[in-house]
């Protein structure tokens, strides 16, 4: 058979062609960009059809591919501290004496013991700022050293309720976040008049790992600094029988004799407020009732240092899961925070 010079070179040429635009177009699929998960995601917020209420410019900033927290949450906070302070100013009654200054006694370490549980409801009214409220429960125990005149130790309970107020305000650039709170919060203790009202302003920084292979999981690692802010006078009552010492027998008798060189020196009204407390500790060593006896005081008091450090993660699970856990650490504190964190929107 006799082939057709002119048809073969055309049907090599065409074979060629299509060969080439096959390559060509099984190249250009296997070489294309493939998006990861993040970048899907962040890609399908920009065809999201949200319509919610909170942030303000929310929806926006959603369009644009920016990724932002779901704007309602609830959290449960689990607080454990312990703050050295420092005491001035203090003035004691027994039952219905006036409280007369005790200037003359001198304090070793006095620790500030504190439990807390509490519930957080919070809003981003804006991308960048939130506002939540505190309710929760407190337990509180004080250690109080005294070094002179005469050595003791005490101990004494209180436990209350706490309420407050904050905001949050948050940013980032890439990665990294800045986070700045503040709050007040008003705590009401048993045997304490008035309430206790403390400020604290903690400024944050910190990095965001995000999880290649879970879109909206994510891990943030912080440091940062806390002020604490307190009002500085209490004034309460407490029972007796609910203080502890470990004061020996015998050292409170010789105060109760006047037996001791420093009790000579104190002024009349001093040395009735002690004799009667030493002589009702006494009573409660001997096992009598000392149920009526009570001590009324008022002080100044402030932690050794208002500022202290902080260590914190959170981790998120998803939109609408965080666990968080912070340490707080330096200027005579020591702190533990763990909170589990719920969000949704409308």
């Amino acid at each position: 058979m006799k082939l057709n010079s002119g048809k073969l070179l055309l049907s090599g040429f065409g074979l060629v062609i299509t060969l080439a635009l096959c390559y060509g177009t099984a190249f250009g699929q296997g070489g294309g960009v493939k998006l990861s998960p993040r970048d899907q995601y962040l890609d399908s917020l920009k065809r999201m059809d949200a319509d919610w209420p909170l942030p303000i410019w929310g929806n926006r900033l959603l369009k644009k591919g920016f990724d932002l927290q779901y704007p309602f949450g609830a959290m449960i906070n689990g607080f454990v501290a312990t703050q050295k302070v420092v005491i001035s100013d203090l003035k004691v009654g027994f039952n219905d004496m006036d409280p007369v200054p005790l200037d003359f006694i001198k304090f070793g370490d006095v620790k500030a013991k504190a439990v807390s549980t509490n519930a957080r409801l919070d809003a981003w009214i804006l991308p960048f700022m939130d506002l939540y409220g505190i309710v929760g429960k407190t337990w509180t125990k004080t250690e109080v050293d005294i070094t002179e005149p005469f050595k003791m130790n005490s101990t004494a309970n209180f436990d209350g309720n706490t309420l407050g107020l904050g905001t949050t305000i948050a940013g980032g650039y890439h990665r990294f976040v800045t986070i700045i709170d503040l709050n007040h919060t008003w705590t009401t203790l048993e045997n304490i008049k008035g309430t206790i009202q403390s400020t604290m302003f903690t400024p944050r920084l910190g990095y965001n790992f995000i999880l290649k292979n879970k879109a909206d999981m994510s891990i943030t690692v912080w440091v940062g600094a806390s002020g604490m802010f307190i009002n500085r006078t209490t004034e309460g009552t407490i029972p007796l029988s609910d203080l502890t010492t470990d004061a020996s027998r015998e050292k409170l008798q010789q105060i109760v004799d006047g037996a001791e060189d420093w009790y000579q020196g104190l002024k009349p009204p001093q040395q009735a407020v002690i004799k009667q407390i030493a002589q009702k500790l006494i009573d409660k060593m001997d096992g009598l009732d000392i149920k009526d006896a009570t001590v009324s005081y008022s002080l100044n008091k402030r932690p050794t240092s208002n500022w202290s450090m902080n260590l914190g993660a959170q981790w998120q699970l998803n939109h609408r899961w965080q666990i968080r856990s912070e340490l707080g650490f330096f200027g005579g504190r020591q702190s533990l925070l763990l909170s589990g964190n719920y969000r949704w929107h409308w």
